[in-house]
């Protein structure tokens, strides 16, 4: 009898290969060029750090108009043998920057040993009068950073009656609502051009008003919607030009407590009164 299939072949077993065993070398030249850029870079730290070379011998200070250079020297002490790059020079711009006058402060580190501090100082912008009498000239951000017995020639001057004299602290911006409000008025005088001003008042309730040369007052009142009070004031001396012109003889005041309804209390003169 004819067999049809072919014999069955008994299993064979595959031997399992073993892992490859690593039998290459250690690469000693390049573990030594390693330990000797360790070595290297150590050493240079070492010298930046211990050289005499890179100690701080000069300290330039610039920017000073009107802080006088001791006191910026007072914040800081460079110690004999100070090393440049170990510096804290973010502690000593810190202790600058505590000056009332001082807007920014930086401080750069210039190889092999010095120091240059930069200082901003702020730029004055007006004198408020506080309730004591004293006068405080502050910046575009409201912060009081010298006082003065009389007001500063050439600054706006503003007397400012919502909030108490001790609340005006140097460095610190001053808490009057009416403040924003007499900045715009200060800007829209500036670009109006034909309205001079001695001062602007603000009163406990922060209410403002502007005290145009001649003594004439104009009154603001709330410091809301003061742009469109100017806006109206300055469409009003177009109206009437000969308002620009009088003084407190001719004119009491001018309302604006609502823009667009504004008042105007002149005087009556002899010649006008009724028999």
């Amino acid at each position: 009898m004819l067999r049809t299939h072919a014999r069955p072949v008994p299993h064979l077993r595959l031997a399992r290969r073993s892992k490859p065993i690593n039998r290459r070398k250690p690469n000693i030249l390049r573990r030594v060029l390693g330990a000797a850029v360790l070595v290297l870079i150590a050493e240079c730290v070492a010298v930046a750090l211990l050289s005499p070379r890179f100690q701080v011998k000069t300290t330039k200070v610039s920017g000073l108009k009107s802080i006088p250079l001791a006191r910026i020297r007072a914040q800081f002490r460079v110690s004999k043998g100070q090393n440049l790059f170990l510096a804290p020079t973010g502690d000593w711009e810190e202790s600058i920057a505590r000056l009332p006058a001082v807007a920014s402060v930086s401080i750069a580190k210039h190889l092999p040993g010095s120091l240059e501090v930069l200082v901003q100082e702020r730029k004055p912008w007006a004198s408020v009068r506080t309730k004591d009498g004293r006068w405080h000239t502050i910046d575009k951000n409201f912060i009081p950073f010298r006082v003065t017995a009389s007001p500063e020639a050439g600054l706006l001057r503003i007397l400012a009656s919502d909030f108490e004299a001790w609340e005006a602290i140097p460095g610190i911006a001053l808490p009057s609502a009416g403040l924003e409000a007499a900045q715009e008025c200060a800007d829209w005088i500036s670009d109006y051009g034909k309205f001079p001003v001695t001062q602007i008042e603000i009163d406990a309730g922060s209410k403002v008003c502007l005290n145009r040369v001649g003594g004439v007052p104009v009154y603001l009142g709330s410091s809301e919607k003061t742009r469109e009070k100017l806006t109206a004031l300055e469409k009003l001396l177009a109206e009437r030009p000969d308002l620009a012109l009088k003084d407190s003889k001719s004119l009491h005041y001018i309302n604006l407590f609502a823009a667009d309804a504004p008042a105007i209390a002149e005087v009556l003169l002899a010649t006008e009164k009724k028999p």
